[in-house]
């Protein structure tokens, strides 16, 4: 069976100081024990976006890691940030599809169902998703 990743991404986390949140070393989101960061990481007004904490990569000097490898690392405060949030699915296409259709619906977000590139290092890229503003990018591989 395939697995699919949707990864989300953009000015939004950067501008807001969300990349170097503390509560991202949280030890029990980067286990997966826990999925929402806080409630000031949304994509749309109707919640908080839920997280792959132990799938979500990690740019720590000039290494990206996932965040499942930092469990008992300690990096120094401004030698880490978080470049591409993993986006808590069950792993199946249809799963990722349903939150990427409430954005197309309800937000500024376009698909790109043939993308020239993978924004990721890793995976096959399926979709990838865009706003006109570069608050958000999202990407769905399969991994």
């Amino acid at each position: 069976m395939t697995t699919y990743a949707l990864y989300a991404w953009g000015n939004f986390i950067y501008e807001v100081g969300l990349d170097r949140h503390p509560e991202w070393l949280d030890p029990a989101l980067l286990r997966g024990e826990r999925d929402e960061l806080n409630d000031h990481l949304t994509i749309l007004d109707t919640g908080t976006l839920r997280v792959d904490g132990p799938g979500t990569i990690f740019e720590i000097g000039d290494e990206r890691v996932e965040g499942r490898t930092l469990l008992g690392r300690e990096p120094a405060d401004g030698e880490w940030r978080v470049v591409r949030i993993r986006v808590a699915t069950d792993g199946t296409r249809e799963d990722a599809l349903r939150i990427t259709t409430m954005l197309e619906a309800e937000a500024d977000v376009y698909a790109e169902d043939t993308p020239a590139r993978n924004p990721l290092p890793f995976g096959e890229v399926d979709t990838f998703w865009t706003d006109d503003h570069g608050q958000w990018d999202l990407a769905l591989v399969r991994v």
